[in-house]
């Protein structure tokens, strides 16, 4: 910060923002931006009565409904007793807008003063907490009893601590001034309509912040000047408080670096002086802070790195709830403490820090996480919703969605056309215990390679095709290893058949050799035992015949065709043998053989 002084107040009216700096750093913004700010007070209508939920909207003026609660309409009884539809209310809003939800209302005004604020509709003196002394709350409640009509309340604020009863008494006549303004211009104007708003940021600023801290408050134009030095005057505030003009050529906000604590406190990352960083995101439900270590290994054990660290979080995490105007729950994620002394000393720190904030934040317990519940009231707009709109690409997501791209038919068919020409994995490729088809086939390199860069040319010219033509082929190559592995099996089932057959065809020509034996003309006749000499001499007759005469050859070869088409005919008669016929077959002959 340039000439950054302890306790200065910066009020750019151009621009309506206002920023509090205590010890050389923005504690907090003021900014007076919006159709809808906190504190105005409409004259409504009610549009719609919604019991299921206990709530009512009325229309305040804006294009977003205003959202009324049951326990903010005054009166006992259901809520379709105290309002009716098309009714005219005085409400008062108590929160603005926020995304897509409109303000809530409520009937219950309130009016705040430098050292009063008047409730009209509630009877009653309430005195702050913090002026401690008892002998000083019951001076001021004795001085508000006489001076406070009938039927209204009065809640004392702390800046009333010590002050005069006149002083006491201007700040409440001119709230009662307020309020009389407010109820002759509901009777006489149509809703919706606004019937009262806040001073302006320069009265609002010096009401709410200025203090006996305050050591200078600087303006940015004359006019602001006077009515500055008018109402510190007012408020004999004026003896320690230096008013200054700024008369420069930039705008007061840059040329006092205020414009980089707004950019600052819009971002998520948060750095702190002992090279630790906080991580705070906001979502609609809650704020997540997250505080880690970083850079800082100064400290000499490991404990006492994580005190520090948590420590100097607790004061940065008091400074961005201010500073960001962050409501609402907050979950705060400190680094995990293994001592007990160390969690109670960073817990009485959070709650000193938190102690000047007017918002009243209230602390949970210390889980055994290290996180730590807050809870915040909301007063206004966060910073984020006045300086800052969401991404018109991702919808304040913070990413972008790319369009998934699924795998079609086709290219599952390229796919497994490309696995099957480079022996890639498949899920569902079936895998054979067959040992035949276990074997793997040995081609050439080149071959292969030639193979695939063929596939994948035709592949690139049209998918589709080339994809279908390799499903066809894998089928083909796998019919053809079938029928590879059945034909082996078939060879051995037809050997085995030709041995049987050739027995087969050796029983029948044994068979018919006995029932029906070939004789020779010349030949004698013996009795059916001999037919071991029967084949022998027929057996010499063949085998000299063609030795004498060939002419008696070619009878004889007439002889012999003549006699095998004979002997074929009876063959295709008889029945197949069993297998068990070449054994009888061979039985028989040995019992020839010894008779």
């Amino acid at each position: 910060m340039k000439d950054a002084v302890a306790n200065k107040i910066v009020i750019a009216e151009r621009d309506n923002i206002a920023a509090v700096i205590e010890n050389g750093k923005v504690a907090e913004f003021y900014v007076h931006r919006g159709e809808i700010i906190l504190g105005d007070v409409y004259l409504a209508q009610v549009e719609n009565i919604l019991p299921s939920i206990e709530a009512a909207f009325v229309n305040v003026g804006s294009d977003k409904m205003g959202f009324l609660h049951a326990q903010d309409v005054m009166g006992k009884g259901a809520l379709q007793d105290k309002l009716k539809p098309k009714q005219k209310l005085v409400v008062q809003v108590v929160k603005e807008p926020v995304g897509h939800k409109g303000p809530r209302v409520t009937t219950e005004i309130s009016l705040p003063g430098r050292f009063l604020v008047l409730m009209p509709n509630e009877p009653g003196i309430n005195v702050s907490k913090k002026i401690t002394s008892t002998k000083e709350r019951a001076r001021l409640k004795s001085i508000l009893n006489l001076l406070k009509p009938v039927g209204v309340g009065v809640i004392v604020r702390t800046e009333a601590e010590g002050q005069t009863e006149a002083d006491i008494q201007e700040d409440l006549e001119i709230l009662l001034e307020k309020w009389n303004n407010i109820i002759t211009s509901a009777e006489s104007m149509t809703p919706p309509s606004l019937l009262y708003r806040d001073q302006d940021l320069l009265y609002r600023v010096i009401r709410e912040a200025c203090n006996e801290e305050t050591q200078e408050i600087v303006v940015d134009t004359a006019f602001a000047l006077n009515r500055v030095q008018n109402i510190l005057q007012n408020w004999h505030m004026n003896k320690n408080i230096n008013v200054t003009l700024y008369k420069g050529s930039e705008p007061l906000l840059v040329a006092m670096d205020i414009h980089k604590e707004i950019k600052a406190a819009l971002q998520m990352k948060v750095n702190l002086p002992s090279g630790g960083y906080l991580f705070i995101q906001t979502t609609e439900a809650l704020t997540v802070i997250d505080v880690n270590s970083g850079k800082f290994t100064n400290s000499a054990t490991q404990d006492e790195t994580i005190l520090k660290t948590n420590i100097e979080a607790v004061h940065e995490i008091a400074r961005q709830l201010r500073l960001r105007n962050i409501g609402g729950m907050i979950i705060i994620d400190f680094i995990d403490m293994t001592s007990r002394v160390d969690k109670l000393a960073m817990m009485e720190e959070l709650e000193l820090a938190i102690e000047a904030d007017k918002a009243k934040p209230q602390v949970g317990q210390l889980s055994d996480l290290g996180l730590v519940e807050m809870t915040r009231h909301r007063q206004g707009q966060a910073l984020s919703e006045i300086f800052a709109k969401r991404c018109p690409h991702c919808q304040g997501n913070g990413y972008i969605m790319e369009d998934i791209k699924f795998a079609s038919p086709t290219a599952e068919g390229e796919y497994r056309a490309k696995a099957a020409k480079l022996k890639l994995p498949m899920n569902n490729k079936k895998k054979f215990n067959n040992k035949f088809n276990n074997k793997p086939e040995t081609k050439p390199e080149e071959t292969i390679e030639t193979v695939q860069e063929e596939k994948l040319e035709t592949i690139t010219e049209n998918p589709s095709v080339a994809a279908q033509a390799e499903i066809t082929e894998i089928k083909e190559e796998k019919e053809t290893r079938k029928s590879r592995g059945r034909g082996r099996n078939n060879r051995k089932k037809i050997k085995e058949a030709d041995v049987l057959t050739e027995n087969a065809a050796q029983t029948v020509i044994n068979e018919t050799s006995e029932i029906a034996p070939v004789i020779a003309p010349d030949a004698d006749v013996t009795p059916k035992g001999e037919n071991k000499g029967v084949n022998e001499e027929v057996g010499n007759e063949k085998s000299t015949a063609p030795v004498e005469n060939t002419e008696t050859a070619a009878t004889a070869g007439d002889g012999e065709a003549a006699a095998e088409t004979t002997d074929a005919k009876p063959a295709k008669r008889t029945r197949r043998p069993n297998r068990n016929s070449q054994k009888r077959t061979r039985r028989t002959t040995k019992k020839n053989a010894e008779t």
